[in-house]
């Protein structure tokens, strides 16, 4: 098979796959073709070229010719293989924990549906189609999250996520067209140079809305509406990672200052999520503010490589946790942590599951998330940026509190009631993404990743950090479970948001500014509008009635009844009667002499 004909076949097959689950929709169907998607994926990344370029014409716009471009260098092929991984995963988990929904069908068209928009949205190398790509991966969100749809929260929550994306869509749809106005080019690959920091922002800006960062953060913890597989996709490897992506696409064409943006957002991400995720008594919720803070810290790489390797070992294992927390729900049939405990017993796979993949998020040695946390350090040591550093160091102590306070409240304690239900479908997405979490598949050195042969298949950087810093890390986890286990029998009252009244005082906001617009759209534009349109009728039969009577009847009828009498009396002089040359000339002259008469 030609690569070209892969690269189609990778590019087209979901959107393939979603048509036929439309019309045949049957899970182990759709697992199948999701299956065929993910191992054509993958060994396209194993065999394509770092630089893989190819075009077709599109259309022409004012004499320019548009190609329909994609490129997937090495950054989109390595998020690529993430999202294979990841989408087959909850594909596979998702039969059995949907399995009495009626409306599975349609949840396998919109994960397929999903996963193709993400696929476009990594390779195309046109601007035009990045951010069509964009918003289907946002309308794609919109279905997923709003999938039980006779759920009020449902809707309301599909709804905040849509209108607080589209403010971040309009910061990058500006974004994108002044960047191709700058270099004169509607393609990615084909710039080159530095933007200047106000366009770099701007797209930075718009990514801020995708990865629920600061201040645009409180639809993710809302999306939890969602069926919990849908939410492993969204967390882990297509909804909130393109808010990412985007900073990876223009690290080399964006300069320091929006670099420096970026961070400062991840910063303050990284931090208000961790804090959000500690006072959360819902366990999808504290796993949503998890990704937002996670989301942070791949922020603060700065869209540099340190933030796409961050990207990949986060994908697996907050993937995982979702997945994990689905198997946890699914036993005790509740998402509160006060109703659960001593789940070990109940749930062993989903406990060691969570014990790896929440080791992965804390950084511990032997996992992917130690190795990606660590460059990260490094590539702020390196260029300098202590105060960030200083940042990870505090975020990384409250990441160890929540997450290891949350696995003792869920599989630790006392037993509580609720009945086993375990499923060797449910365990199984779970186990792959096990395997995958630790460091085997980057190095064969669980501290070093300098010989890493993945990393250095894909280029990508790999940043120095000073022993002391080791020192540093080691003691965050100390702190955080120390102060996890201080406090294991806490659970916070209620589910606390950042700035609780913001939304639905917005939302009031929009409805009373709808109910305005209306209101004077009815009342002063339409009125006005007909009251033009009354006067231009008014006007018209004035303009009438003036051009019949006046202009017609007196100007231009007037002149001509005036010329035909003049005319007529003039013709009568010209009669070719001698007799009445005669008298006229009589006449003339009697007048001529009466006229002398009374001058004299």
């Amino acid at each position: 098979m030609g690569l070209n004909l892969l690269f189609l076949g990778v590019l087209l097959l979901p959107w393939a796959s979603a048509l036929l689950v439309a019309l045949f929709p049957k899970p182990l169907f759709s697992i199948s073709l999701s299956a065929v998607f993910s191992i054509a994926a993958l060994y396209f990344c194993n065999t394509a070229p770092l630089d893989f370029k190819i075009a077709y014409p599109w259309f022409n716009l004012g004499g320019q010719q548009l190609n329909l471009s994609f490129w997937a260098n090495a950054s989109a092929q390595l998020v690529l293989g993430l999202v294979a991984i990841v989408s087959f995963c909850v594909q596979l988990f998702s039969k059995s924990y949907l399995k009495e929904d009626p409306s599975i069908g349609r949840y396998y068209l919109y994960l397929h549906l999903f996963v193709g928009s993400m696929t476009l949205l990594l390779l195309t190398d046109s601007i035009l189609v990045f951010y069509g790509a964009w918003e289907l991966v946002g309308a794609c969100s919109y279905l997923l999250i709003s999938f039980w749809h006779q759920k009020t929260a449902a809707i309301q929550a599909a709804k905040k996520a849509f209108l607080i994306n589209r403010l971040g869509d309009i910061a990058l749809l500006f974004g994108l067209i002044s960047l191709g106005l700058h270099f004169n080019t509607w393609q990615f690959s084909a710039m080159h140079g530095i933007a200047p920091a106000l366009i770099g922002i701007t797209i930075i800006a718009g990514g801020i809305a995708k990865s629920a960062q600061f201040p645009l953060m409180s639809w993710l913890p809302d999306a939890m509406e969602g069926p919990t597989p849908a939410s492993a996709l969204i967390h882990a490897a297509t909804m909130v990672a393109a808010g990412v992506f985007v900073g990876v696409r223009v690290f080399d064409i964006t300069g320091p200052e929006t670099h420096l943006f970026m961070g400062i957002i991840g910063a303050i991400s990284f931090l208000t999520g961790a804090v959000f995720a500690i006072f959360q008594n819902d366990i999808k919720k504290t796993l949503a503010y998890s990704t937002i803070s996670q989301l942070g810290l791949m922020w603060m790489g700065m869209g540099s490589d340190a933030s796409l390797f961050h990207l990949l070992t986060h994908g697996i294992f907050k993937a995982g946790l979702f997945l994990a927390a689905g198997a946890v729900i699914h036993t005790v049939h509740s998402q509160s942590l006060n109703d659960m405990g001593g789940l070990r017993k109940k749930a062993p796979i989903a406990a060691l599951a969570y014990l790896v993949f929440g080791s992965g998020l804390i950084g511990l040695p032997l996992t992917g998330g130690f190795l990606s946390k660590e460059n990260i350090a490094g590539y702020l040591y390196s260029n300098e940026q202590f105060e960030l550093l200083g940042v990870l160091g505090v975020g990384m102590v409250l990441t160890s509190f929540y997450i290891s306070r949350q696995f003792y409240l869920i599989f630790m304690g006392p037993v509580k009631e609720g009945s086993p239900n375990k499923d060797f479908s449910l365990e199984t997405p779970i186990r792959l993404l096990i395997i995958a979490s630790f460091f085997i598949w980057i190095s064969w050195n669980p501290i070093e990743i300098h010989d890493s042969a993945l990393l250095e298949r894909f280029e990508v950087t790999i940043y120095h950090i000073p022993s002391f810093w080791l020192y540093i890390t080691a003691a965050t986890w100390v702190l955080g479970m120390a102060g996890a286990y201080l406090t294991r029998n806490w659970i916070p009252a209620g589910n606390y948001q950042l700035l609780p009244g913001l939304w639905p005082s917005l939302f009031r906001f929009i409805r009373w500014k709808s109910r305005s617009a209306q209101v004077f759209e009815t009342q002063f534009i339409d009125r006005f509008v007909n009251g033009i349109a009354a006067l231009q009728v008014i006007i018209a039969h004035l303009s009438a009635w003036f051009d019949r009577h006046i202009i017609d009847g007196i100007f231009v009828g007037g002149s001509a009844s005036l010329s035909a009498g003049t005319g007529k009396i003039l013709s009568r002089w010209q009669s070719a009667k001698v007799q009445s040359y005669w008298a006229m000339i009589i006449v003339t002259f009697a007048l001529f002499l009466l006229y002398a008469l009374f001058i004299k």
